[in-house]
Formats: C-alpha cells, sequence, structure tokens
C-alpha cells in the first residue's frame, strides 16, 4: 500500500492538467473524481490506505451488451502506446446490467450503467492512470465517482447466486413497492402482514452497507457483487427468534449481529417515518393527515390505513451507512442506480413466478443532491428517465422536492425574506464581474462542495451552452478567482484549469481545490466550476481547511464592445451536509451576502434536488395544513421552490400541522412510537402511496399525469402548489 503522505499531490494533479494538454479536455470529466483520487478518497471514508475497488456510474454511446462494452484490453480501444500497464484493466459491470427490461423482453440494454474497477495493491498515480485510460475508451460518453468502500472484496466479478424464490402470497400482488432507504424497519407491526403477524410484508431487504472482511460470504442479491441480502422469509425467521409470548422484541431484532442496523437504535429514524407513510398498515401506523380539500388533484391523501399500499409487497434497498450519515447526495448516483435495477428485477421475478405480467413498481427515495445543473441532464436522473421510458408507463420513481430553509417561499414581503443560502444567481455582462460569499463554519466535519453552472441568455435549457476557448485552445471566457477565509488570494484559474492549496504538498495538506470543467460528467449542457474546501473540524491525519467567509469572484473576459461576447447567468449551488433525522445536526455551509455590499443573488428559487429534475420523475412539495381550505393552504417555508421557466412539483402533501406545530405524526422505530418530523421527506411518501393505490385498480401513470396537467391549467404554478 501506498504511505499516505506519499506521492506529492502536485504530482497526482500534475497527471490531471497533462490530461487536459493531451487535447482529451474537450470530453465530459468529473472533478470530484479528480479531487477525491488526487486526497486519497480521505472525505469517503478512505484515508490512509489504497480503496481495493473503485466504482463509477457511466453513460455509454449505445446500449449495454457484455460482449460489446469490454472495456479491456485497452489496447485495441484508441490508448494504444499508453504504459503497459493500461493494457488490462480489471473492470465489472454487475450481471444485473445484463438483464433486460421487465415489461419488455426485446427491450435494449441500458445506456447507463455502473462498473467496478480493481485497483488493488495498485500506487496512487497509477489509479489516476487507470481511470484516465478508462475514460479515453471510445464507447464511455461521460463517467462519475461514487461512494467508495474499503473492503476487500475478493468476488468483484462474481455474478450472484440464483435468485431465491419470493413468497407465494406476493405473487398476488397487484402493485410493488419499492423504497431506497438509510435502513429497513421489517418488524414494525405496520409492516407485517395482517394474515399472518409475525410475517413482514418485506419481500426482499438488500443492505449495502459495507461490509467487514469477517462477512465476505454473506448472501449478495442477484447480480451485484457487494453488501448484505435477505429474503422475505429469512426476515421472518428473525422475527421468530425474538418472539416472546407473540410479541417481537424489535430492538433485539435491529441489535442483533446478522442485521447490525443502527439506524433503528434510536426512537426516531427517517426510514420508519418515510415506510410508515409509504406503506404502514392498521393502528400501528398514525394517520396520515387529512386532505383540506380531496377533489384536488394536487392534493390528493388521506386515504385509510387499509388500502392496497398497506396489503402491498415491499422490496427495500439499504443505501449505505457512511452515505447516509450525511444527507448530501453528491456521492449517490452508483448505489441508487444499482437499488433501482435491484427493484426492477424483484419486480421481474414477481411476474415470472406468478407466470403473470411483472406488477408496476412504485419507489419512494426521500434523498437528493442540491448541487448539480438542475436541467434533468446529469447521470442519475438521466438514468432515472431511461429506466421510467423502458418500463412502459409501469415504473413511478418518487422524490422529495428537497428542504431549502428558507423563511419565506414567494417573497412578497422582503422585510421577512431570508433564503436558505443553498443557491444564488446573478448575470455576468461582457467586461464585467460577480461575486459570491460562501460561509463555512468552524468544527465542520464535512467537506464543503460549491458549484457554479454557466447559461448563455437565449438559449434553451438543453442546448449546448458551454464556454468558448480562445484561439489558442487554451482559456475560456471567464476565470474565477478564490480569496478564502485565511491566506493569500488565489490566482485568477481560466477554464479548462484546476489549483489546489497548497501547492506541492502531499495529500494530507491539501486544504481546498477549484476546477474549472467546460465539459463536466455532472451535466450534458453547460460548463461548472467546482470549489471544494476540506473539513474545518480539526481530526486525524489531514489538515483542516480555515471556516470563515470564502468570496468567490467570476470575471468576463470579454470586452462589452466586443460583438461576440456572451451575456451568462451563473448559478451557484451548496451542496446540503446536515446529517439525518435523529443525529447531531452540524452547521452547514451556506451562501450569504457579501460584505462589500455588491449583490449576492441569494434565492430560494430553483432549489429543487437536482436528481429530481427529469422529465419522469415524480416530485412532491410540502405544505402547511391550516385548516382554512385551499385558498389560504401555506407552502412551509423549507420546502424547495421551482421557477417560471421550469417544472415544479406535481404533488404537494401536508408535512406540516401548522405555524406553531410543525411536522405531522409518524412513526418512531419501533412498534408503539410515535413522534412528529417535518421535511419534504415526509411528503413524498404520501405521494408514492397515492400512485400505488391507483395503479393497484387499474389506472395508469398517463392518466394521472394527463389528471395533473388539466388541474394546473390556467393557474401560477410557485413551486409547491397550485394558487
Amino acid at each position: 500500500m501506498p504511505n499516505p503522505i506519499q506521492p506529492p499531490v502536485l504530482g497526482l494533479f500534475d497527471l490531471w492538467r497533462r490530461f487536459f494538454a493531451e487535447g482529451l479536455g474537450n470530453k465530459p470529466l468529473d472533478p470530484y473524481t479528480i479531487w477525491a483520487l488526487c486526497t486519497q478518497l480521505r472525505a469517503l471514508g478512505e484515508g490512509r490506505r489504497a480503496p481495493s475497488v473503485l466504482s463509477f456510474s457511466v453513460e455509454l454511446d449505445q446500449p449495454y451488451e457484455p460482449a460489446t462494452h469490454t472495456f479491456e484490453p485497452l489496447a485495441r480501444m484508441g490508448v494504444a502506446g499508453r504504459p503497459p500497464h493500461f493494457q488490462h484493466l480489471p473492470v465489472h459491470v454487475p450481471s444485473a446490467y445484463e438483464r433486460g427490461s421487465p415489461w419488455d423482453e426485446n427491450a435494449p440494454g441500458p445506456m447507463f450503467v455502473t462498473l467496478r474497477l480493481d485497483v488493488h495493491d495498485r500506487t496512487w498515480e497509477d489509479i489516476q492512470r487507470d481511470v484516465q485510460a478508462l475514460i479515453t475508451i471510445h464507447y464511455v460518453k461521460r463517467l462519475q465517482i461514487g461512494q467508495q468502500r474499503g473492503v476487500n472484496n475478493p468476488d468483484l466479478g462474481q455474478r450472484g447466486k440464483p435468485a431465491p424464490d419470493l413468497p407465494r402470497w406476493a405473487h398476488k400482488a397487484t402493485v410493488l413497492i419499492g423504497a431506497l432507504e438509510d435502513a429497513c424497519p421489517f418488524a414494525h407491526r405496520a409492516l407485517r402482514r395482517a394474515d399472518e403477524p409475525l410475517a413482514t410484508r418485506v419481500v426482499e431487504l438488500w443492505d449495502q452497507t459495507t461490509l467487514s472482511n469477517g462477512m465476505a460470504v454473506a448472501p449478495r442479491p442477484n447480480g451485484f457483487p457487494y453488501g448484505r441480502y435477505w429474503t422475505g422469509d429469512a426476515l421472518d425467521g428473525f422475527l421468530l427468534a425474538h418472539t416472546h409470548a407473540r410479541e417481537v422484541d424489535e430492538a433485539a431484532v435491529y441489535a442483533s449481529a446478522e442485521i447490525d442496523s443502527l439506524p433503528l437504535a434510536g426512537r426516531a429514524s427517517h426510514a420508519a417515518a418515510v415506510m410508515c407513510l409509504l406503506a404502514g398498515a392498521g393502528r400501528a401506523a398514525p394517520r396520515m393527515p387529512q386532505p383540506i380539500d380531496e377533489g384536488n388533484a394536487a392534493h390528493p391523501f388521506g386515504e385509510p390505513q387499509d388500502d392496497a399500499a398497506a396489503r402491498a409487497p415491499l422490496a427495500v434497498v439499504q443505501l449505505p451507512r457512511e452515505q447516509t450519515a450525511v444527507r448530501a447526495g453528491r456521492w449517490l448516483a452508483v448505489n441508487a442506480l444499482d437499488g433501482l435495477h435491484h427493484l426492477i428485477d424483484v419486480a421481474r421475478r414477481l411476474g415470472q413466478e406468478a407466470g403473470t405480467a411483472s406488477p408496476p413498481l412504485v419507489v419512494n427515495m426521500s434523498y437528493g443532491a442540491m448541487a448539480g445543473p438542475h436541467d434533468g441532464s446529469g447521470m442519475l436522473e438521466s438514468a432515472i428517465d431511461e429506466l421510467c421510458l423502458a418500463s412502459q408507463g409501469k415504473l413511478a420513481v418518487v422524490m422529495a422536492a428537497s428542504n431549502a430553509h428558507g423563511t419565506q417561499r414567494n417573497g412578497e414581503d422582503a422585510r421577512g425574506y431570508l433564503p436558505g443560502g443553498l443557491h444564488a444567481r446573478q448575470a455576468l455582462e461582457p467586461g464585467g464581474s460577480v461575486s459570491f460569499t460562501l460561509f463555512i463554519p468552524p468544527d465542520k466535519q464535512f467537506e464543503t462542495y460549491l458549484e457554479f453552472w454557466f447559461s448563455v441568455q437565449g438559449k434553451a435549457q438543453d442546448e449546448d451552452q458551454f464556454l468558448y476557448l480562445d484561439a489558442d485552445g487554451r482559456h475560456g471566457e471567464v476565470d474565477i478567482v478564490v480569496e478564502p477565509a485565511v491566506g493569500a488570494t488565489w490566482p485568477a484559474l481560466p477554464c479548462p484549469g484546476l489549483h489546489v492549496v497548497p501547492q506541492g504538498g502531499a495529500s494530507a495538506q491539501v486544504e481546498a481545490g477549484l476546477f474549472f470543467m467546460r465539459r463536466p460528467t455532472q451535466g450534458r449542457h453547460r460548463s461548472m466550476a467546482l470549489l471544494v474546501v476540506a473539513a474545518t473540524q480539526v481530526a486525524g491525519w489531514y489538515a483542516a481547511a480555515p471556516s470563515g467567509r470564502w468570496r468567490i469572484t467570476l470575471r468576463h473576459k470579454k470586452a462589452s464592445s466586443d460583438a461576440a461576447a456572451r451575456y451568462f447567468f451563473v448559478d451557484a449551488w451548496v451542496e446540503r451536509d446536515d446529517t439525518e433525522v435523529g443525529a447531531v445536526r452540524p452547521q452547514s455551509a451556506r451562501l450569504v451576502e457579501n460584505e462589500d455590499g455588491t449583490p449576492s443573488g441569494l434565492t430560494d428559487a430553483d432549489t429543487f434536488t437536482s436528481i429530481a429534475t427529469g422529465s419522469k420523475t415524480f416530485r412532491v412539495g410540502a405544505v402547511m395544513d391550516r385548516g382554512e381550505g385551499l385558498a389560504t393552504e401555506q407552502v412551509s417555508a423549507y420546502s424547495a421552490a421551482a421557477v417560471n421557466c421550469k417544472k415544479g412539483p406535481e404533488f404537494s402533501a401536508i408535512a406540516d400541522a401548522h405555524a406553531a406545530l410543525p411536522g405531522i405524526r409518524v412513526s418512531g422505530s419501533q412498534s408503539g412510537m410515535v413522534l412528529r418530523a417535518n421535511g419534504t421527506s415526509m411528503a413524498a411518501p404520501q405521494a408514492a402511496r397515492y400512485l400505488t393505490n391507483r395503479l393497484a385498480v387499474g389506472d395508469t401513470l398517463s392518466t394521472v399525469r394527463a389528471e395533473l396537467a388539466a388541474s394546473m391549467q390556467g393557474t401560477a404554478r410557485l413551486g409547491k402548489k397550485t394558487v
């Protein structure tokens, strides 16, 4: 394994500078990949040792075919002449991606897959070169790093054991409910079968959390080489093993070494609140809020707890614990895409075993990422759109709109308006400049990520708007100057380019970096700059970045008299990094007003989670039940907003009782526990439940969408609801 303080950072970053100079800068590059690898994955839990496996989400130029997309040997794929170790890269695409759509056996393979690159016993420099070689493959359009885990995984290329049979009772289901969550309270009374109170309705549970080497033989899901996996029968066995006098000791179930579910150890958990709203049955789950006006298609909740969703089978993917410990979704794409393909496989097997068509699948995902292009062209949102299209109307993915944390949603009264600091937007005129101020609090235990996206005035959202380069092809129209909270101002960085501080130090000494990408992998149409600042908490073996106000100035290098000069809009999004429900919440980094009084552009508009901006996703906002009818119903202050030119949420659901009583009654981690929680995460499962009930009676998603569109005709949409 490489020494933790070698090789020097300057050398590793120079590998990427040379990568630009070789003419490969025109291919989309992932700044998160560069930062993560050059700092030895310290933000991803790796730190002092090289990983065994790197995971990536990949967009291909044609549908995936294992025989065609071999990824090796690379000598035949345009990288001949590279050093010898480029001739063979051990790359594995999970066999789950070889399966076609369960709703159409003749459908082509996916354009979006995940892959694992085996880097066991490689030096950090060789790892950089391996990834660069992977990028150069002609059929790789985009490649983006995912959450890394350092477990030594000896069965990287395993195809998985044959999929087990699903419970016979589940074959009668007309709809399958799926969830991507931080845990699975399968022993909760609200999620058990009505006809067998000691049996769970969860037919499959895949925990993607890191395995220790001692658990390397744990069962894996069909087609995926990592995580732990349980069938419904195995879960029932845990319930029976901890049953006394017909009562299940749920705490003992979750504390058992086989399950080891830390998120369910306390009274409150994100998973229990969400899943009991999504599919809870009977008196064991608090009733959902009653609608003010049941005739409003955009606010259709309040079904009784004996509905179709209360009887439907559940399939759950438990996202890695190291990922869900921080709410930010910047590393989410790989695990979420794997999870969706697994849930689709469960629907496929339900249909096969029952000898019928695969049932519709409704998936709830109350997670997201604030940073991103916010135009539907990111890797995960594009992949979700692809899966929904291939399902022929049988897959519904429901997402929380996100929590922007502003104090007044529509801003009619400027005196009371205080944006949440997640988004700012300013106009950058030829010859001018704009400044943004990022406040990073002290003792912050996570890295801070701030993205800048460039739009050209008059261009449509799906048109290419990349920064132009000078005649020499080296510099773009805009450069960026960073003034850190402490220390000297950084030199102006042109596009494309990268800069780290301090220069020439070891990986453990890097405090911050700026990456200016003409074509980032995070979007298809626009250029992006990423500022990364290390944690300000002094801990461990790496340097802490200075806390305080960081000022970032973007300068338009073209003169206003230049006829070819373009007018830009600059959007800045800071990744949200607060911790989950029930955990201690650190201060989050946020955009603030400029101290010199220049415009800051702070706004809560366009603060939907970026991964929910795809065309096929259902987005759900949160509203406050004031009890006075829809005319006076109020959007919850934190609920994210759209802008006039972009699509708002399809649904709104009550997530707050009223101004004096935030939140709604939700289930705790164990049966009988009731508490209050709010947020768009509590609104999304209500919408997913509604869709489940509609599909269960034979309605189609196209019918639901048509009803939603009709209810909004001739109305103004303010990000949450129709008015």
